[in-house]
């Protein structure tokens, strides 16, 4: 039987101490991203913060960043100081890339802003192109009180 010479000079080219060193260091860089990149998970980040625009109405900012395409639920709520959920709307929405968007706060759960202390809260159920789902948050605004 004929031997894979060529394949073996190349493991034992790619297998010195510093090669393994070099694919190590890597993985560890880029092995969670790589990772998931490689079996399509779905990936979203969401920051959020509570403002009065210049007319005095209260909206909240929403940043939201994916990577590659994905769709699902979102839920939106807004919570008293000590967590208990006031009101709260579901959306279902398609996200790519960065999206910066002004939500009315009517819109964004359902309800007028509260007199007492309150924040702005979302979590979502995703499913990337591969059919892959996931859950991410909550991502909460800060405390805030409107004037």
């Amino acid at each position: 039987m004929a031997r894979c010479t060529h394949l073996a000079d190349t493991f034992r080219r790619h297998t010195t101490p510093g090669s393994l060193l070099i694919l190590f260091l890597a993985l560890i860089v880029l092995g969670p991203g790589l990772w998931d990149a490689i079996r399509g998970e779905p990936w979203i980040d969401d920051r959020l913060t509570v403002v009065q625009n210049s007319t005095g109405a209260v909206v909240v900012e929403d940043i939201t960043r994916s990577k590659g395409p994905a769709h699902g639920l979102r839920v939106n709520t807004i919570e008293t100081a000590d967590g208990r959920v006031i009101c709260s709307a579901e959306h279902h929405n398609t996200w790519v890339g960065e999206r910066k968007r002004f939500w009315q706060l009517d819109l964004f759960a359902r309800c007028p802003a509260p007199p007492d202390m309150f924040r702005a809260c979302s979590t979502f159920s995703i499913t990337s192109d591969s059919g892959r789902q996931r859950y991410y948050g909550p991502f909460c605004s800060g405390l805030t009180k409107p004037e």
